[in-house]
């Protein structure tokens, strides 16, 4: 499921944050999917993920002489 969400996110090139609590195991699940610490404070852990660069398309239907 977040895997997926991730993916969208890359296409259409949103920013993602998230907080977690201080302590709490899924920060590591969030920075193996490219979540970094933004800021945090006594509670929680505030992270973000900037979208992953697109490959670019090659045009199509372009001719060259």
């Amino acid at each position: 499921m977040l895997r997926g969400l991730l993916e969208q996110c890359d296409r259409d090139g949103t920013l993602i944050r998230l907080n977690v609590l201080q302590g709490s195991p899924a920060r590591r699940l969030y920075e193996r999917h490219g979540f970094t610490l933004e800021t945090e404070d006594p509670v929680d852990v505030f992270m973000v993920r900037e979208p992953a660069p697109q490959p670019e398309r090659p045009e199509t239907g372009v001719t060259s002489m």
